[in-house]
């Protein structure tokens, strides 16, 4: 009995001695990914920041489609985005206000940030999703101008604190907690000006400026982004009429009577109908792939 007793404590301890090892191993790994730094040169782009009409293209972005504000709050003074027992991410202050950056970025650290996922510092930015976004200079000048263009807020934003799970998702590359680390800084390059006459294309920029590939996964058939996010290709959505679109974005309910998950946007409900016309039409043009989400398959 006692040797029984010698060997379980033996095991228990030897348990212990592993689950420290690995707790210690992904706090290393993980501090030095996200004290990594990146040499990177954002794309050149000149501001228009007295264009009323790029201002005004600049709110519609960042407030309706491409939703700054999610995380950085509707005054853009940053806010708690995530909180768990171990973790908490602050959306950054962009202001000029106090505790914001906007004193201190130069419009090419903003395009960097936005381009590259890269900080002033070199470092990546954390759980902002930079890789998931695409915009023409037109578009980054229009939101950077508009960013400029808001009321100072006095808010000073507390630094992230990145709890266990987030980081071993994050070394496990199963949570973009470090958006640097995604992509191709390379190949980082504005997009073309879409011709918003062909519905197909402008159907595919609104989805590049909206991150939707962010959720949905880059084929947009569900796979590779988040979990149980919809199958927007023919194989999850061929049955729907435009209408049926529409009125799941305005509504929240797909035509089964379900009702999308609450971490789709509601505010995208305000997206014009032409855009969300131009959104549908390039979806129907997917290559069916994945299966049905779980909802799709009531």
């Amino acid at each position: 009995m006692m040797r029984l007793l010698k060997y379980l404590l033996y095991f228990v301890c030897l348990l212990v001695a592993l689950v420290a090892a690995a707790i210690g191993y992904v706090f290393y790994a993980s501090n030095q990914r996200i004290d990594a730094t990146y040499t990177v040169t954002p794309p050149p782009l000149e501001i228009a920041i007295n264009d009323l009409a790029s201002l005004e293209r600049g709110r519609y972005l960042v407030n309706k489609v491409s939703l700054c504000v999610e995380c950085h709050g509707e005054d853009l003074g940053g806010k708690l985005v995530a909180e768990t027992p171990l973790t908490r991410l602050w959306g950054t202050n962009l202001t000029t206000g106090r505790g914001g950056i906007g004193t201190t970025y130069s419009d090419a650290d903003l395009v960097r940030a936005l381009t590259h996922g890269v900080k002033k510092d070199g470092r990546s930015v954390i759980f902002m999703p930079s890789q998931d976004y695409k915009f023409t200079a037109a578009d980054m000048s229009s939101i950077i101008a508009y960013i400029r263009s808001v009321p100072p807020v006095d808010r000073q934003v507390p630094q992230p604190v990145v709890g266990l799970l987030a980081r071993a998702l994050g070394v496990t590359n199963k949570f973009p907690l470090l958006s640097a680390e995604f992509i191709d800084h390379a190949a980082v390059a504005f997009v073309p000006v879409a011709d918003r006459s062909e519905a197909v294309k402008a159907g595919d920029y609104v989805i590049s400026t909206a991150g939707c590939r962010g959720c949905h996964g880059p084929a947009l058939n569900g796979i590779g982004g988040m979990p149980d996010a919809a199958n927007l290709t023919p194989v999850g959505i061929g049955a729907w009429t435009e209408a049926d679109f529409k009125t799941a974005i305005r509504e929240g309910r797909r035509p089964n009577g379900t009702t999308i998950l609450p971490l789709m946007p509601r505010i995208y409900k305000e997206v014009p109908d032409e855009d969300l016309s131009r959104i549908f039409a390039y979806l129907k043009t997917l290559p069916p792939s994945g299966s049905k989400s779980k909802n799709q398959s009531l």
